[in-house]
């Protein structure tokens, strides 16, 4: 069984320092070359065998698949079977979740991710990750898994700032992580297929019967 390093401990500082001053961050060669070509593979193999799906907006038991408004296709992480790469992405996102809550008292809970492709011509229209009226999303995460993309090839991630927008290319290795509630954003189309893992760390509900 492969072993994959273990994230620095300080990038988990510099995300949780650069959320705290922009509400954002982004970060290159966030995670070891050879987990990222893993899980890279793991994605594109879930793709060629049809195992993603359409992926839906809306609230649970009110979701549509509208592709001109959200084109990608998904996989929940729980839902593949257990792996190395995604054992060892994990524990690096249970590394952040410790960092960010050791330094920004956010009382993350839990993280909740799925692999997402974006077939050419996909794209996201711009949102927000939170539902107005569900709060436990708190802090959204993408790790981008694209080992060949170039200029051109589309599908950055346009964050919607205070101060204009920026475009994020998904090159593989680069992370992005942002508060939930407070930064819109939209996926551009995509010109060839465009693979990352998106995910919430997620706060315990004060209610406990809101999931």
């Amino acid at each position: 069984m492969p072993e994959f390093p273990a994230t620095a401990p300080d990038r988990l500082v510099c995300v949780a320092d650069s959320l705290a001053v922009h509400g954002w961050s982004i970060t290159e060669s966030a995670l070891p070359a050879e987990l990222l070509g893993e899980l890279e593979r793991n994605c594109r193999s879930l793709w060629a065998s049809e195992a993603l799906q359409p992926a839906a907006v809306g609230r649970a038991g009110e979701q549509v698949v509208v592709p001109e408004i959200r084109g990608d296709h998904i996989r929940w992480l729980d839902d593949c079977p257990p792996n190395p790469a995604a054992a060892a992405y994990l524990q690096a996102m249970e590394d952040l979740r410790w960092a960010l809550n050791r330094t920004l008292f956010l009382g993350l809970d839990n993280f909740e991710t799925h692999y997402a492709l974006y077939p050419p011509g996909a794209g996201y229209q711009r949102h927000v990750d939170r539902f107005k009226d569900n709060p436990l999303r708190t802090v959204s995460v993408v790790l981008y898994l694209n080992s060949q993309w170039q200029p051109g090839d589309g599908g950055e991630l346009r964050l919607y700032l205070p101060d204009g927008a920026m475009d994020v290319p998904p090159r593989a290795g680069t992370l992005a992580v942002f508060m939930s509630d407070s930064l819109p954003h939209e996926v551009l189309q995509a010109q060839r297929d465009r693979a990352s893992l998106v995910g919430w760390f997620r706060r315990r509900p004060d209610n406990p019967l809101m999931v």
